[in-house]
């Protein structure tokens, strides 16, 4: 079982989503769960496809940036937008980890799992994490209080829920997919009439 982490942060290797990733990659090390870790900002397209062509399992790590998952992740959804429904993420079980400074992380979390699920992978359950900058916070001042705060902590539960996933494509089946005409323009300019 391989399992690729990408850390789609717009801090890179600097950032929140990289502690993340790395803390997802210490317990799948623990595991004795093969991995890789991807900073997306460092690498080009190729390569992460590469990286998404050898996984089995998936984990996307990201940021909350004025209501959305990054930058980086939206580019990268659009350039593999052909691969959609495809051996790409077809039946790949696939955990998100999203992070915020304030607000907004749970709408960011539900969009980037929907798009994972459009585009084909398996969302097993409790595969979605929110760590807030507050939750962190009370988390040192009140752990008492936190029972229903996600935290780091629970990055651990995630991971072996995508672990203990089923993870095959064979059972699947895809909707056809326009892989050629998705992108070509589809409305025309139209004179402006003026009121008489």
């Amino acid at each position: 079982m391989t399992v690729l982490i990408l850390n789609a942060g717009l801090g890179g290797s600097r950032g929140n989503s990289q502690i993340i990733s790395e803390h997802c990659a210490g317990i799948l090390r623990e595991q004795e769960v093969e991995h890789e870790l991807v900073v997306l900002g460092d690498v080009p397209l190729d390569a992460v496809t590469r990286a998404l062509e050898r996984a089995e399992r998936l984990v996307f790590v990201t940021g909350t940036y004025w209501g959305g998952f990054s930058s980086l992740l939206q580019q990268l959804f659009e350039a593999l937008t052909p691969t959609e429904a495809g051996s790409l993420w077809l039946g790949k079980p696939a955990a998100a980890l999203v992070s915020a400074h304030q607000v907004g992380a749970q709408a960011v979390l539900s969009r980037l799992q929907h798009v994972l699920v459009t585009f084909g992978c398996l969302l097993p359950p409790l595969s979605g994490v929110v760590i807030s900058k507050v939750g962190e916070a009370l988390r040192q001042r009140a752990p008492e209080l936190c029972d229903d705060v996600w935290g780091l902590e629970d990055v651990a539960t995630a991971v072996h829920n995508l672990l203990a996933a089923p993870s095959s494509s064979s059972g699947y089946r895809a909707w056809p997919v326009d892989r050629e005409h998705y992108a070509e323009r589809w409305l025309e300019r139209r004179a402006r009439t003026e009121d008489a």
